[in-house]
């Protein structure tokens, strides 16, 4: 999981350069590919709060920009709703900010039909997050 994260990262930093592998190029298809986008569902274990979020990946000139809208909200949500957030992408991760919740980093799991993405790791919040096409 260590080195997951350090992969993470380290495609962070290339992909702020507008480098990306081939493995990365992939994701990014797999992202922009659904036409209605993708729910990202959100929990946090300690507090019990929940949400949904709907989220749309854009290509915008060579980065990708996630425009994300909770649609459910949760116990500690509270005003902003919608908001654009630029994306990390590496060969097995993509990182954001959500509009209420930071450093997300969602790993594939091509084993995972249902939810591709998710994180290993709690959010800045301690949320959980999963994401799936719509």
């Amino acid at each position: 999981m260590k080195k997951t994260f350090l992969a993470a990262i380290a495609g962070v930093v290339l992909a702020a350069f507008g480098v990306l592998s081939a493995d990365a190029q992939d994701l990014k298809a797999m992202l922009l590919k659904p036409t209605n986008g993708w729910v990202i569902e959100w929990f946090n274990p300690s507090s019990l709060d929940r949400g949904v979020t709907d989220a749309v990946f854009e290509d915008r000139g060579g980065k990708v920009v996630a425009k994300l809208y909770i649609t459910e909200m949760g116990q500690q949500t509270t005003a902003l709703r919608g908001c654009e957030r630029d994306v990390a992408i590496t060969a097995d991760a993509i990182s954001f900010d959500g509009c209420r919740d930071q450093n997300v980093v969602l790993i594939l799991d091509a084993s995972d039909k249902v939810y591709p993405l998710k994180t290993k790791t709690k959010s800045a919040n301690g949320y959980d997050w999963k994401l799936k096409e719509k």
